[in-house]
């Protein structure tokens, strides 16, 4: 989950001058290891990252939107993309992250599907 988030950071042009690219991927997977609990990003996230990195919950907030509004700005197409709908501004941190453990779940069983048909077929 880490490495795909870093994949979509790097195709935004999102580099790792930033520290909110260091703190995404965690916030990612972990919003993807509680999807199906109620998660309140603000309470459940950012001080979960902040022990970890040693910064305060609202500084991983702000570091995280920097990476967004960033990514917004160098690539709305692919974050649009990302999103799975027409967006007009640029999203929220949870907004995002919630689309981004998505999109990034769907590409990898849609990948990995993809790669067992190309192995069934070419042992026929």
């Amino acid at each position: 989950m880490e490495n795909a988030t870093l994949q979509v950071l790097s195709k935004c042009n999102i580099t790792p001058k930033y520290k909110g690219y260091t703190y995404l991927p965690v916030a990612v997977r972990l919003a993807d290891q509680y999807m199906r609990e109620p998660l309140c990003i603000m309470a459940d996230i950012y001080p979960v990252i902040g022990q970890i990195y040693d910064e305060s919950p609202r500084k991983v907030e702000r570091a995280i939107r920097k990476v967004v509004e960033v990514g917004w700005q160098n690539n709305r197409e692919y974050m649009v993309e990302i999103m799975g709908f027409g967006a007009k501004k640029c999203p929220g941190n949870a907004q995002f992250i919630d689309a981004l453990v998505y999109y990034i779940n769907w590409k990898m069983t849609h990948t990995s599907h993809q790669e067992c048909r190309g192995i069934l077929e070419t042992q026929q």
